[in-house]
């Protein structure tokens, strides 16, 4: 039985950005705390006494408190339902046809903090990052459940947020029996996912419209994919009719996955490389250059203090996947650290190309797919950002 909520009295002039709907409101902005410390959920009061709203709680957490949303005052099944039925609404409209592998819920950008939910086919990967989502988590599966009936259900817990949490890592079985592997469907082609322990979720469903613009830029040209993970990528640039793509990939155990893709595709192997390695080790010793380079790499700043390097390491990695592409052709470039924002991002772009001695234009900024919606007032929301480059020419040598 969940607790009833706990009562949080902010500092004087601190509901602002609260009342503008932002989700979260940090320990600094608390004077007082009345009630069960280990409940899951929070009442909000300005300091005149305002009532603003409740939220899921952890007083272990920086973030102490994460907004259910204007007019919620109850993590119960209605509320869950009520979300999942909005997300759902919203993926009628931007997912594409023959697509069986999306986003079904994105967190604060759905009005749910800390649950994000993919689907391949019939399995659905939760994760559940905040320790009040997971105190209420019984009635977010009976919600669940109904909305997908049938469908196995996996919590996937090893994440760094759920051990800032102070959350149990193990992943667990909510419903069903989800397979080791799953086959679903990304714009009638066919992939593999890894409900239980994949990364992320399994798959990367972010990437799904950059796949696209990848498969359609490929078209004739070569392809250099760094971070390729199981390929995914190289996929559909081979659809697209890459005449090569070579994979760079550290991880194990994914290259036997990007294979099996190939031949549920029927797309051509002796087309396909796979190169195990690390990318910077990689790119300084690679000579070639290739019509495309797709550069996603993990997450380089997972906080703040963190930027710094980061942003080093993004300008190293950028120069070398610059100096691959030939003139005329094209670098589908990315980050998916939260803490390096856009302009950041960009400058460090800028920085790379000056060293490479290539003239770059930005033809088009990238983002998630839109089934990964960010809330407007939440822009932590907005973890990946890249950028359509355009190599125009190199200096001589």
């Amino acid at each position: 039985m969940v607790s009833a909520p706990l009562l949080v009295r902010l500092r004087p002039g601190r509901e602002k950005p609260w009342l503008q709907g932002h989700p979260w409101l940090y320990s600094g902005a608390i004077a007082a705390v009345e009630g069960d410390a280990e409940a899951a959920l929070a009442r909000v009061v300005a300091s005149d006494g305002r009532d603003l709203g409740v939220g899921f709680w952890n007083p272990r957490s920086q973030v102490r408190v994460r907004g259910l949303g204007a007019g919620w005052t109850a993590a119960d099944v209605a509320y869950f339902a009520a979300r999942l039925e909005r997300a759902a609404e919203l993926r009628r409209a931007v997912v594409p046809p023959e697509t069986t592998g999306y986003r079904v819920l994105n967190a604060e950008g759905d009005g749910v903090p800390g649950w994000t939910i993919d689907r391949f086919a019939d399995v659905l990967v939760s994760q559940v990052t905040c320790a009040g989502l997971e105190g209420s988590r019984t009635s977010a599966y009976a919600a669940l459940r109904a909305a997908f009936p049938g469908a196995a259900v996996v919590q996937a817990n090893r994440l760094p947020a759920r051990r800032l949490e102070e959350l149990a890592q193990a992943d667990e079985v909510i419903a069903g029996q989800p397979p080791p592997e799953v086959e679903f469907r990304e714009r009638g082609l066919r992939f593999l996912a890894q409900p239980l322990g994949g990364q992320k979720t399994g798959f990367y469903c972010d990437q799904r419209d950059n796949r696209a613009l990848a498969e359609r830029l490929a078209a004739g040209r070569s392809m250099l994919d760094l971070f390729a993970h199981a390929g995914a990528c190289a996929v559909a640039a081979l659809r697209g009719g890459a005449t090569r793509v070579t994979a760079v990939e550290s991880g194990g155990g994914l290259e036997d996955r990007a294979r099996r893709q190939l031949e549920l595709n029927r797309l051509a192997a002796e087309r396909f490389e796979w190169v195990r390695a690390d990318v910077f080790e990689d790119l300084r010793v690679r000579t070639e250059r290739y019509g495309l380079v797709v550069c996603d790499p993990p997450p380089l700043a997972r906080r703040q203090s963190d930027v710094e390097r980061a942003a080093r390491a993004y300008k190293d990695l950028n120069r070398l996947a610059l100096g691959r592409v030939e003139s005329g052709g094209f670098l589908l470039t990315f980050s998916c650290s939260g803490a390096v924002d856009a302009k950041l991002f960009r400058q460090v772009l800028f920085a790379a190309a000056t060293e490479a001695g290539v003239e770059a234009a930005l033809l088009q900024p990238l983002a998630a797919a839109p089934d990964h919606p960010v809330g407007i007032a939440h822009p932590e929301g907005e973890y990946l950002k890249g950028w359509w480059v355009a190599v125009r020419s190199r200096a001589p040598g």
